[in-house]
This record gives structure tokens, C-alpha cells and sequence, in this order.
């Protein structure tokens, strides 16, 4: 593949994740009748269609945009995220994650 063809195809998919991020935030702020579960849920799939299309950047992901969907999270459900829902997506602290 030319570096150029690969330069073109990554900002397709950087678009692409952006519309995907956008359109879930939009959702989770939004619908009305989505239940806390099904936002983190949301959450998740954003995150694995994330991660799908540019393995191994977990780490980058958690840094751009996990602050983006703990805002619109907590904005929602203020009060305390439980931690039982799984391990994927648990918001607050590293130490309540690695449990």
C-alpha cells in the first residue's frame, strides 16, 4: 500500500470513529428514555467499534474520549455508576477498575 493510499485510508476511519463518537454522545444525551444501562452499554459498543478499527489503541481511547462519555454519563445519572455492570467500561477510579 502507498503512503499516501495509507494516509487516505486512516483519515477515513479517523472520520469514521468520529461520526460514531458524535452520533453515541448525541444519543446518550438526548433520547429520553434511555435507561443507565443501555447508555453504558452504548458506551461499550462505541468503545470496541473503536477499538475494531484501531487495535491496540486502548490506551488512546480511554484518553480522548472515556472523559467525554463519563461527562454526558454523570450528567444524566449523577449519582454513583455501579460497578457490577462489567468491566469494559467502569467509570471512576483505576484502582475500582482493575478489580
Amino acid at each position: 500500500m502507498e503512503l499516501s493510499e495509507a494516509l487516505r485510508e486512516e483519515n477515513r476511519r479517523l472520520r469514521r470513529l468520529r461520526l460514531v463518537v458524535d452520533l453515541t454522545l448525541a444519543r446518550l444525551y438526548q433520547d429520553p428514555d434511555l435507561s443507565l444501562l443501555e447508555a453504558l452499554q452504548l458506551t461499550e459498543r462505541c468503545r470496541d467499534t473503536a477499538l475494531a478499527m484501531f487495535p491496540g489503541k486502548e490506551t488512546a481511547f480511554d484518553l480522548i474520549y472515556r472523559p467525554r462519555f463519563e461527562r454526558v454519563l454523570h450528567a444524566r445519572w449523577p449519582h454513583d455508576m455501579p460497578d457490577e455492570l462489567g468491566e469494559s467500561f467502569v467509570l471512576g477510579e483505576p484502582e475500582k477498575r482493575a478489580r
